[in-house]
């Protein structure tokens, strides 16, 4: 988009704005708010998670404001007539980008990427980027509820990243990642260096020259083209912060391609997507090199899976065929968007079918290439192990056909016509959705299965067809002729459940709980707990678990309760010998050494990344438990106060098991509110009633504090030892006067440990 001057004034105007609002909330990152009279308890609750919302608000402000300043670069910034402005504009980005390696367990990168899938509908599709910093993410769905929380103190922010995004997409960048400088002068430096050569790149490449930085022939940068004689940024930053000529370059890159071609036709393979990723990726040449600290439209950073190092040779060959035949930065980040998208379960019909349709064009390329076989198969299975996420519904809604002779017309997204392999894939995941439907109809009727549904389930679940026939009539076998549950029935099919691990749990979860009678829920939900003590690969169950956890963080399921014991058991390395409890054991705080690590580490970066649902779904839990405590039960989906007591216990034995932001600053609120004895909590109609339930979880919130919190959670904790007395006087037995003498000794054990792990 062009920009005027006016428009410039405006700019210059919001970031003087935001500027003073980062300095204003970065000011306030000392802790949350005590507890004042006049607050309900869920409303105490709901304020407190706020406000540590707010204080992981101010990081994400940190990174809009980089963002911001970074893209002035490439479009306000005029270095020879504006240089005093240069000079501000580059203090403030390193003074922001110092406070945001103040952040514990920071990442050390900051990626900008274009997503194109905004929740918004106002929002055009061109300007949805997302800010990453570790599991930290910033998009322009979140800046409403940022601008609701903060109020006028954040009123431009939308507009400004707006702008800010709107010159990435002017500029065709797909994606922008920086390594966060170390701050010694050197680091800093490079920083600026490369600032300088991007604003002066596109005039020089205009005027096909090389780039002069200053005066004197000592500050010339090269203009370096890559392996395809194109213009590449990145190698002429590598230039730029080496100090390298235009023939070392040249040279560089010519030996670089000679060998990748030669790893290409050999059987190894090449794992790399460019020259530019080889030369940091072999270790010869990047020991002799240093990486700039920006780097532009790498297809690495829109292909990474968070937990993936390197490539495999697959993977890499198709990245360099998506740079062959897709030169718009925005298509190749919708191309490889359909392949390698970690968000299909949350598509709709339209983004599906736009999808398909470059994938298709894709397929249609590699079918054009010769030795393309690997690349063919890597998209396939990607593409398929995504479809499988996808909802049942979504492809009920789509509409596509074969394209003839394997051509997709350059409308073909519209027109609907797909690869034949994905035609093929597309219609076996359309009735796997019809069969799915039968199977869970088959609950309250007869249902008539066809031959066609048993060839999907044999597909689904890799078995014969016999067996998805035995399968069907297990399944039948465990609900008799009014659609009751017969819990004995399924515990002697579990043996051949068990076999179908894979497939089976997310079924009977995800389809069938729903819709069993609401008197066998519970019998149900214990069933899948026995299921789950089965499974020798259980956390494909955990990943469901979770998700469905956080499918609506608006509402409460009653399934709720047991998906986060079954995961807590599951993070536990699942200790089969308590497949029949009720609820998850509180010891199970107290021994952390079993966890399994790569559940685990799932988990965190999960609790990161959805860390606004996940703090929803609390405030949704504690507004239900403070409703039942008044009414005896919620109004809605009439759970009693014991049903959410243990769901909110539950919920604090999770988080405690994993050191994460939402955990820590859950876990703090819940002691806040839980250790406070005048909040409403304790004096609300079934208060009473339910008393030590009440300080049972305040012990699990200070324990789990224990395990998971730091210093600064030390004043809340302490804060609770000072109330002991007035615990003690909520309610006039023996037994609630014993539990509140206790209070003081798991304070005092929680602040022990704390210290000592610090």
């Amino acid at each position: 988009m062009p920009f005027h001057a006016t428009q410039v004034m405006a700019m210059d105007e919001k970031e003087i704005y935001l500027d003073d609002a980062a300095k204003q909330l970065f000011s306030q990152i000392e802790g949350i708010e005590e507890y004042k009279e006049g607050r309900s308890a869920s409303e105490m609750m709901a304020e407190s998670l706020a406000e540590e919302q707010k204080q992981q608000d101010v990081w994400r402000i940190l990174l809009c404001e980089i963002v911001h300043h970074i893209t002035g670069y490439f479009q306000r910034m005029d270095l020879d007539a504006r240089q005093a402005e240069e000079r501000q504009t580059f203090d403030q980005l390193s003074d922001t980008l110092a406070k945001l390696s103040q952040l514990p367990q920071h990442a050390g990168r900051i990626l900008v990427r274009y997503r194109g899938l905004s929740a918004d509908s106002d929002i055009p599709e061109r300007l949805d980027y997302e800010i990453l910093f570790g599991n930290m993410v910033v998009d322009l769905d979140m800046v409403p509820t940022m601008i609701k929380r903060h109020g006028h103190l954040l009123s431009h922010l939308m507009g400004q990243l707006l702008d800010a995004f709107g010159i990435f997409s002017d500029h065709g960048i797909n994606n922008l990642h920086l390594n966060l400088p170390k701050g010694d002068p050197n680091s800093l430096n490079r920083l600026r260096r490369n600032l300088h050569i991007l604003c002066r790149l596109n005039g020089a490449h205009e005027n096909q020259r090389d780039i002069v930085l200053g005066t004197g022939k000592k500050n010339v940068v090269p203009m370096v083209t890559d392996e395809k004689g194109n213009l590449s940024t990145n190698l002429t930053l590598v230039a730029g912060v080496n100090r390298l000529g235009a023939k070392t370059m040249r040279n560089l890159v010519t030996k670089v391609d000679a060998w990748m071609q030669k790893k290409e036709a050999s059987d190894e393979g090449c794992q790399f997507t460019s020259v530019y990723n080889a030369i940091f990726g072999l270790p010869k040449i990047s020991a002799q090199l240093i990486p700039p600290p920006l780097e532009i439209n790498n297809l690495d950073w829109l292909m990474r899976e968070a937990s993936e190092k390197s490539f495999s040779r697959e993977k890499a060959k198709v990245a360099r065929i998506i740079a062959s035949v897709d030169v718009s930065p925005e298509k190749v980040a919708k191309v490889i968007k359909s392949v390698y998208g970690d968000d299909y379960q949350k598509i709709n019909s339209h983004h599906l079918e736009e999808r398909l349709g470059l994938s298709s064009h894709l397929l249609q390329a590699i079918d054009n290439k010769p030795k393309s076989e690997d690349a063919r198969q890597e998209v396939l299975n990607n593409l398929e192990k995504r479809l499988d996420t996808v909802r049942d519904d979504v492809f009920d809604n789509l509409y596509v056909t074969r394209s003839e002779d394997d051509k997709v017309g350059a409308r073909g997204v519209i027109l609907g016509a797909v690869h034949r392999q994905l035609y093929k894939m597309v219609s076996f995941f359309k009735g796997r959705s019809s069969t799915r439907k039968k199977m869970t109809s088959m609950v309250h009727g007869t249902i008539q299965f066809e031959e066609r549904d048993y060839e999907i389930l044999s597909q689904d679940f890799d078995i014969d067809m016999d067996e998805a026939r035995q399968l069907i009539d297990a399944l039948k076998k465990c609900f008799n002729e009014k659609g009751r549950f017969l819990k004995s029935t399924f515990a002697d099919a579990l043996s051949r459940f068990t076999r179908y691990e894979k497939k089976i749990f997310e079924f009977l979860w995800r389809h069938l709980k729903d819709v069993v009678a609401p008197e066998d829920r519970t019998a149900f939900l214990n069933a899948l707990q026995m299921l789950t003590a089965r499974m020798n690969q259980p956390k494909r169950a955990f990943k469901i678990l979770l998700e469905d956890f956080l499918k609506d963080p608006g509402d409460i399921q009653f399934s709720d309760a047991k998906a986060l014991m079954l995961a807590n058991l599951i993070l536990h390395e699942y200790d089969k010998s308590l497949a029949d409890i009720e609820i998850t054991p509180e010891d199970i705080l107290f021994n952390r050494s079993g966890l399994d690590k790569e559940v685990a580490q799932y988990a965190a970066w999960r609790m990161d990344r959805d860390q606004e649902a996940f703090f929803d779904k609390i405030r949704t839990i504690h507004q239900a438990l403070c409703e039942a405590l008044e009414f005896g039960m919620t109004r809605k989906h009439r759970l009693s106060v014991k049903d959410l007591l243990g769901l909110e216990r539950e919920v604090y034995i999770f988080l405690s098991m994993i050191e994460t932001i939402v955990g820590r600053s859950v876990l703090r609120s819940a002691v806040t509110e839980y250790g406070s004895p005048e909040s409403d909590l304790y004096f609300l109609k079934e208060s009473d009633r339910f008393m030590s339930h009440l300080l049972q979880n305040l012990r699990i919130a200070i324990r789990g504090l224990a395990n998971i919190g730091n210093m600064e959670s030390i004043p809340s904790l302490e804060a609770v030892k000072t109330r002991e007395e007035v615990f003690q006087r909520l309610k006039k037995t023996k037994t609630h006067r014993d539990q509140s003498r206790l209070i003081s000794e798991w304070v005092d054990e929680a602040v022990k440990i704390i210290k000592f792990r610090s």
